[in-house]
């Protein structure tokens, strides 16, 4: 792993750590008592302005300190505590992102590799979820107590981080987080392990992720929501991904979609290949339209 890397998973559990010291276990009883701690942490964030990898230490303290407030809420007794496992699932995907590309494809890393910045769209939805959590605690409170769909959205929440990092584990450096136009000399068509068992495994597990979330907040509007959006989105990435890599690997990569029909996002069919539509260059057993 690079340095960037391990400045990031440094940054992330000093964070963490830093968050409970200051406020575990205290009350609001009292302004002063919690203004106190309050300014100690702002003060120390500012720090991370002017430290060397400022803009990576900033990003990964931010992170950490989500972790570390997700950790308070799951600890306390309270409504919130699912929530907090939302935002403890949410900080692990963005600073596991980020330390993913920093081992497996370094030359790759940059700013962008945290993915908090993924997308207008992204933030939106996100946002919106947040919004629908607080106005259905606030005027149906036992909505958000149907421990059953709670523990339901954690699995799938667990599940598809798991299987989008292992997706990334056994791509290793042919895992990108953007589709790629032109082949590097080290690309190579990975079919071997969860690849062997559907062929899109990081977006599957993405998918299911981001409807775990909602399943975990029992947000009914935004689970709706995000199933379209997030299956609309991956159907066209999947669709124009598949495109490249039939123009990469050629005959290698339908045989492929052969052997594993299954994207691993429901309904998701992939990119059908038309023979009429491409032409063959049988020398270098590559495709090209």
């Amino acid at each position: 792993m690079i340095y960037e890397g391990k400045v990031a998973i440094a940054s992330c559990i000093s964070y963490i750590l830093l968050v409970l010291i200051i406020f575990y276990d205290r009350r609001l009883k009292e302004v002063w008592d919690f203004a106190t701690p309050c300014v100690i942490f702002g003060l120390s964030f500012s720090v991370t302005f002017f430290v060397p990898h400022s803009s990576v230490v900033k990003r990964a303290a931010a992170i950490g300190t989500v972790f570390g407030v997700a950790i308070l809420l799951i600890l306390g007794n309270s409504t919130f505590r699912f929530f907090g496992w939302y935002l403890a699932s949410l900080a692990f995907f963005h600073i596991s992102e980020y330390v993913m590309v920093a081992t497996y494809s370094p030359d790759k890393l940059s700013l962008d590799s945290f993915l908090i910045n993924h997308s207008p769209e992204y933030q939106i939805a996100a946002v919106a979820s947040w919004i629908e959590f607080l106005l259905e605690l606030w005027l149906f409170p036992w909505m958000k107590n149907i421990v059953i769909l709670n523990f339901i959205g954690l699995f799938l929440m667990t599940g598809g981080e798991a299987l989008r990092k292992l997706a990334m584990i056994t791509a290793e450096s042919n895992f990108t987080h953007l589709i790629q136009t032109k082949k590097d000399t080290n690309h190579v068509l990975v079919t071997h392990g969860i690849y062997s068992l559907c062929r899109h495994p990081g977006y599957a597990g993405w998918f299911w992720w981001s409807v775990g979330t909602q399943v975990t907040l029992v947000n009914p509007i935004c689970l709706v929501a995000y199933i379209y959006a997030s299956w609309k989105f991956f159907d066209d990435r999947i669709h124009d991904e598949e495109i490249t890599l039939i123009y990469f690997f050629g005959d290698d990569y339908l045989d492929y979609q052969k052997k594993v029909p299954a994207t691993g996002v429901p309904y998701v069919k992939g990119y059908e290949f038309k023979p009429q539509l491409w032409k063959y260059h049988p020398k270098t057993d590559s495709a090209k339209l």
